[in-house]
């Protein structure tokens, strides 16, 4: 049972509820416009790059890369670190690790960068684009609407589903897409709702715009027998292993080149080269590939051409993606899938002919599948091909190629091509429970403000004498105006106290270390602690975000730690009817509000808020008090009308407390 809200909390919620499906529909709706707007910078792009190189013949191919890639480069010194590469996984860490701070501009950037790869020809997809996209237009309207994070997290994912469902003519696709690869299967009823709503408006927007046609026309799938199943799992072991081999050797050819001694530009430069000169030997391998894959559903395509077409594929979208050319993985996965799944098929005739069925079926079948595997999200693929043939027969065969592939798959390699980068560079998009907390929290409420300097003037003398009288072991250095020019660690005194012949000169600007990490007040302690681990520091310089030279105090690994357990001990004690089960660090926030009206003149203990209200209140900054920060709540401290209070329950709870 929740704490009681009375009637004006239901109406509030009701209202808040109401505001979020308009900014869902409103997403959807600038979804379908930004898809169509994407189209047609492709079509132009393909325009300027592969239709002025045509009358060379496939020599020109080359050409349209070198071109394409070259003015990539020069929007890549416009938009630094946001044009090149696959941007995806990217894009899911700025979601799940960053609070949600995806980058409103994303919505030109990628459009551009993604339009300009594919016209020149280079072999990614416009899947991954789109999802960012309409994740960046989610942002956009989040940040207008003022949301909070976790709201603002859940119109992202929106605006991603919008963009999936308006390129596939697919709601239910896109909505899953939303949910298995956005949101990492996170399953709440309210936010599923918004996004059913958001792809649900941009499918019926973009149909308004461009017509009600498929991506892939697909002949009517036929199973004449459900012996045929067998073949489909035999196919399904393939694809598991193929799987396997690509997300590994796309993240390995990605690693060489971000190793390679070559500049930044030469290495793209080199790669759309080679991709173009693949694309001369075997044709069909530029852009997405999407007419291959149309020949490849309606079975006008040898085996073993599809088996060389996919090969090839591997190569150039590896190779594409991994010196730089910015673009997706799913119009290479479907095309690997569906050349891998006819090849099969050919395969499988020769061999089980009785067991086999019709052409162009395992290719449908297998572009799925390959999808599921490589994601590692079965359901958006599954619901893809339903949309795309509109036919009940396929989900049989899909489901036992798909589920074979993906158990294939996540036991030989458990991570997706999307998370293996990441989980390489020590980031898990799955955040823990304990890491929830942490990233809940605000350093501001927590930080020491009294921290102990050191003028940059001192002499070793007395930079000894200020260490050894305190307890600190890490020390800003300060100039005359008070501001930071570097940090000096307790560490790193010991060797310094080996040399000889320190000269009397030496101060304290000598000793420190000029270039150190710092964090803003508005940071969670979930970064400070990544950062505290990442660096293995034991105190970070607070500063102020304005001024990155003005320090406002330290925050140490002790106060970290000891703000988690006054977080935990302080949720433990709320109602058990104010507890949502085993989620609850996923359901609960915490945020620095001031003293709501009907708190003012009143004590804690008087106010009974956990029981009443079902929030904690864990810090309290006195009004006329700023410098000297939080402290621990007086139960029987009447609070004033300018205090500051750091509250701690769910989103519904302190919306409510906030409004009294």
């Amino acid at each position: 049972m929740k704490p009681a809200l009375g009637l004006r909390g239901i109406v509030e919620n009701e209202r808040r509820y109401a505001w979020l499906i308009a900014l869902a529909v409103l997403t959807g709706v600038l979804g379908a416009v930004g898809n169509v707007v994407f189209r047609d910078a492709i079509l132009g792009a393909t325009w300027l790059f592969q239709g002025r190189v045509a009358p060379l013949g496939r020599i020109g191919i080359p050409l349209a890369l070198i071109g394409g890639g070259l003015v990539l480069l020069a929007l890549d010194r416009l938009f630094p670190g946001e044009v090149l590469g696959y941007g995806f996984p990217r894009f899911l860490e700025m979601l799940h690790l960053h609070g949600a701070s995806v980058k409103r501009r994303w919505m030109v950037v990628k459009t551009l960068g993604a339009a300009i790869s594919l016209g020149a020809g280079a072999a990614v997809g416009r899947e991954g684009p789109i999802a960012q996209i309409g994740g960046s237009i989610g942002a956009a309207v989040a940040r207008l609407a003022r949301l909070a994070t976790e709201e603002r997290k859940v119109l992202i994912a929106c605006g991603a589903g919008a963009g999936i469902a308006t390129t596939f003519n697919a709601p239910l696709g896109g909505l899953l897409f939303a949910q298995e690869i956005v949101l990492l299967g996170e399953v709440h009823l309210a936010n599923f709702s918004l996004i059913v709503v958001a792809t649900t408006t941009a499918v019926v927007a973009a149909r308004g715009l461009l017509g009600n046609q498929p991506v892939f026309p697909v002949t009517p799938f036929e199973l004449d027998t459900y012996w045929e199943c067998f073949t489909y799992g035999v196919l399904g072991v393939v694809i598991g292993l193929l799987a396997v081999g690509y997300i590994r050797f796309f993240h390995a050819v990605a690693a060489r080149a971000r190793r390679s001694p070559w500049p930044r530009p030469l290495v793209l430069l080199a790669g759309l080269a080679l991709v173009g000169l693949l694309d001369v030997v075997v044709p069909g391998n530029v852009s997405d590939g999407y007419p291959v894959v149309e020949g490849a559903l309606a079975g006008r395509l040898a085996p073993g051409h599809m088996a060389v077409l996919a090969a090839a594929k591997i190569v150039g979208s590896s190779v594409s993606l991994g010196c730089g050319a910015p673009g997706g993985v799913f119009g290479p996965i479907f095309f690997i899938g569906a050349m891998t799944g006819g090849a099969f098929r050919g395969l499988s005739a020769l061999l089980l002919p009785g067991l086999t069925g019709p052409r162009g079926s395992y290719a449908l079948v297998g572009l799925g599948a390959f999808l599921a595997a490589t994601t590692h999200a079965p359901l958006t693929a599954i619901f893809l091909l339903f949309e795309m043939t509109q036919s009940y027969t396929v989900t049989i065969p899909a489901l036992i190629t798909a589920i074979v592939g993906l158990t294939i798959a996540t036991r030989l390699e458990p991570e997706s091509i999307d998370t293996l980068g990441l989980t390489a560079e020590g980031k898990s998009l799955h955040a823990t429970t304990d890491r929830q907390m942490l990233d809940r929290i605000p350093i501001a409420a927590v930080y020491r403000r009294d921290s102990e300097t050191i003028p940059e003037r001192a002499t070793l003398p007395e930079v000894l004498r200020i260490v050894a009288g305190s307890r600190s072991v890490t020390f800003p250095v300060v100039d005359d105006a008070g501001e930071l020019v570097g940090v000096l660690a307790f560490g790193a005194l010991r060797s310094i106290l080996l040399e000889e012949n320190l000269g009397p000169l030496v101060v304290a600007r000598d000793l420190c270390e000029p270039h150190f990490v710092r964090l803003t007040p508005e940071a969670s302690l979930g970064d400070a602690f990544r950062l505290l681990e990442g660096e293995a520091l034991e105190d970070v310089p607070v500063v102020d975000p304005e001024n990155p030279r003005r320090l406002l105090g330290l925050l140490s690994r002790a106060d970290v730690i000891a703000a988690y357990n006054r977080t935990v001990a302080a949720l433990g004690a709320l109602p058990a009817s104010a507890r949502p089960g085993p989620q609850w660090a996923d359901s609960y926030r915490v945020g620095v509000v001031s003293t709501p009206g009907a708190w003012v003149g009143r004590s804690l203990r008087d106010i009974d808020c956990r029981a009443r209200y079902g929030v904690a209140v864990l810090a309290v900054r006195p009004s006329g008090r700023i410098e000297s920060g939080y402290e621990l709540p007086d139960p029987d401290r009447p609070l004033g009308a300018g205090d500051s209070l750091v509250l701690a329950g769910t989103a519904e709870a302190l919306r409510v407390a906030q409004a009294l």
